[in-house]
């Protein structure tokens, strides 16, 4: 090393950076197996199940290496085509994409977001470019504040000014040109704000359009997630759902190495554009012009290397780096499926990647010229090797590495080691005040685990599910439709009109059409109310669903109780079940009231623990959480899914029924005479029934959970 090679830790050492460590040529092929051991030690001690990497070198892919498992439970290994999630380093993609239409004229940087029609505070102030550099708080443009969320709200930017969402100009202007098969989004839209943004989101995520044909085959091969636990062990984990130009893209190494060399190469954006990305806007930390944020990247000088570069985190199970060396040609680019590749080094956090392990390691292997320490050895034998090396520059190296590679060892459990290296660099590197700065000493804690709740993948199987009960829906209605038009001449065709009624409408369908008999005008009367019926429940949805997302980014639990239950139940009970048992039993209305409430609460409680159980079921990877619902057409998914579990619920009736014990109202054998006390008005039938359906709940879950 030449001789102020890493001084450009100054506020560590308080010394001025100077020029460039001599750095060797690229080692050729046959040295990679160094980098791939080398890594692979890293991984051990980030305690990271399964991590991939790739360098690019002078815009060709020359190496690219998967390390450990993709999936632990099934031992499938990683590949470099393994897709992970990269959190935020979606937003150097995203900002590529929103130069591209600077270049095209659509976007103007200078222009405020509000003229794009985004409303955020500040809009009127704020421009695209304080939203690139993370200026857009306080005084707009004066000082770096990282904000994802602030960040995001380039998506209503790019719709704003070219009326397409972020997803259809990312497939269409960088996926679809760059061949990236390997990288989606994730499937549902944070911009949502309609029905058609919930459509775009089904769409996307059936892999309908020739942007997203590949989106389904990329869930389905994504890394399971996985996390630590607060004894460090590794656990199931999740990712998160929703997707903006801040976060939520989902890639391997290789299509992100694939984007790398498109962007070198010219074929994305001219070079006057990568300049101005790539040029520092703003300090990240007041008073250092080392540090720094560009147009959707970092910009960093390290011992007279210039970095531009990007991590991602998003807790539990995700995180990235992608790092390029530009004067030396080359691209380091390194995912996992857990977040403690970015979590264990705090100094990330303020711009300054000199902390991270991986980061590091690159340097030690390809750029500088240093001896290779085995940073898990005796305290005695670390001291001896380490106070064998005389030169200075390659002493502050080697400290920095020791230190990093304590908080990896730290961060992952491994506290033993930990306390080693400190005192390693006790005795080492005495004098020194690295020790003093907190972003080197400090050892993140284990954090409390995240339960997983629902997948990408699973939001891809349940929309083919949702529209599968569509298609059925709309034949179930012609049929009802035929009937009414003309109905059938005997007793049976009472069943045939019943089936396609409790497809539409659930258990409703039968208590509606069990008033019919072979006449044909009782039968029109039935279908009609069963009309009515399925109207007031759809009206009971859409007033419940629009005053839940009215409720605000967090809604009042009592509206989110309202939208998915109490609502449509006091619809069944006021134009279905209570109408029903007055005709046919001849009570007051004080006493059907009675009568009805309990069948409905078996309707409610077997019908939304059918959907959750089935959610649970097709979550085979156990990857997410169900993210707050933005979209309305996530909760008509919601929706049909629940007349889905109730669908089952409604046959089960209707065998129940025809052996003279249904608890749902106005049901019996259909055909015969309502006997004198009907069943459902004894309450320890429904009690009975409400007992057996409740276990019948609990059973499902215990079991598919």
């Amino acid at each position: 090393m030449k001789a102020a090679g890493l001084a450009i830790v100054a506020v560590l050492t308080l010394t001025v950076p100077g020029g460039a460590v001599a750095a060797p040529e690229l080692p050729p092929d046959d040295a990679y197996p160094e980098l791939t051991a080398r890594l692979e030690g890293v991984r051990d001690a980030l305690g990271i199940p399964g991590m991939a990497a790739a360098l690019v070198k002078d815009q060709e892919l020359v190496w690219a290496q998967g390390f450990g498992y993709a999936d632990l439970d099934n031992q499938l290994e990683v590949t470099p085509h393994t897709p992970f999630g990269l959190a935020s380093v979606t937003k150097p993609v995203a900002a590529a994409l929103v130069m591209q239409l600077v270049e095209e004229g659509a976007i103007d940087l200078d222009t405020t977001i509000a003229d794009y029609g985004v409303s955020a505070p500040g809009a009127s102030e704020v421009t695209v470019r304080h939203l690139l550099t993370h200026t857009s708080e306080g005084t707009p443009g004066e000082m770096h504040v990282y904000n994802g969320d602030r960040y995001a709200l380039l998506g209503g930017v790019i719709e704003g000014a070219t009326g397409k969402s972020f997803a259809q100009q990312l497939g269409e202007k960088i996926l679809l040109p760059v061949d990236m098969m390997d990288t989606a989004l994730n499937p549902i839209d944070s911009w949502g704000e309609g029905a058609g943004s919930g459509f775009e989101d089904f769409r996307r995520a059936r892999g309908w359009g020739s942007a997203f044909e590949h989106y389904p085959d990329v869930y389905r091969r994504l890394t399971s997630p996985y996390q630590l636990d607060e004894i460090y062990e590794v656990a199931p984990g999740m990712y998160h759902l929703t997707h903006s130009p801040a976060a939520g893209l989902v890639s391997s190494v290789v299509d992100l190495a694939a984007f790398d060399v498109a962007l070198d190469g010219g074929k994305l954006l001219s070079d006057a554009s990568l300049e101005e990305m790539w040029s520092p806007a703003v300090p990240t930390v007041a008073g250092r012009s080392d540090v720094a944020y560009g147009l959707g990247w970092y910009v960093q000088e390290w011992a007279g290397h210039r970095m531009l570069w990007h991590t991602g985190r998003w807790p539990p199970s995700t995180s990235a780096l992608y790092l390029k060396l530009p004067d030396e040609g080359l691209t380091f680019i390194v995912l996992a499926n857990t977040d403690n590749m970015t979590v264990a080094f705090p100094g990330i956090g303020s711009g300054d990647l000199s902390r991270s392990t991986l980061m590091l390691t690159l340097f030690e292997q390809l750029v500088f010229d240093v001896p290779i320490i085995d940073w898990t050895a005796d305290e005695g034998s670390l001291v001896q090797q380490l106070s064998a090396v005389d030169d200075p520059d390659t002493r502050t190296f080697l400290e920095l590495e020791l230190w990093s590679y304590r908080q990896a060892l730290g961060s992952s459990g491994n506290l033993d080691q930990a306390a080693v290296l400190a005192d390693v660099a006790r005795a080492a590197f005495p004098g020194s005040r690295v020790r003093l700065d907190s972003d080197y000493t400090n050892i993140a804690g284990p954090t409390a685990v995240i339960p997983p709740v629902i997948s990408a993948a699973s939001v891809v199987t349940f929309s083919l599910v949702v529209l599968g009960w569509l298609v059925v829906a709309a034949i179930s209605l012609l049929v009802m439709v035929f009937l009414l038009w003309r109905p059938p001449r005997a007793p049976a065709g009472d069943w045939l009109a019943a089936l396609p009624a409790a497809v539409v409408l659930g258990p409703v369908g039968p208590a509606v059409l069990s008033r019919t008999n072979a006449d044909s005008s009782s039968l029109r009367r039935a279908g009609a109310a069963a009309v009515i019926s399925m109207t007031a429940y759809a009206a009971a949805w859409v007033v419940s669903i629009a005053a839940l997302l009215a409720g605000g980014e967090e809604p009042n639990p009592l509206l989110t109780i309202g939208a998915v239950l109490l609502l449509p139940i006091a619809v069944g009970l006021l134009f279905v079940r209570v109408p029903a048992v007055r005709k046919e039993s001849g009570y007051a209305s004080g006493r059907a009231l009675k009568a009805a409430v309990l069948p409905e609460l078996m309707t409610a409680v077997l019908g939304v623990g059918a959907l959750f159980a089935g959610t649970l079921f097709f979550d085979t990877h156990v990857l997410s959480t169900i993210p707050h619902p933005r979209s309305p057409f996530f909760w008509a998914m919601l929706s049909l899914g629940a007349v889905i579990g109730a669908v089952l619920l409604s046959l089960h009736y209707l065998l129940l029924t025809k052996r003279g014990m249904g608890p749902v109202p106005g049901l019996f054998a259909l055909g015969e005479q309502v006997p004198e006390e009907p069943r459902f008005a004894r309450w320890r039938d429904s009690w009975w029934m409400l007992v057996v359906n409740i276990a019948v709940v609990v059973l499902l879950v215990a079991v598919l959970g």
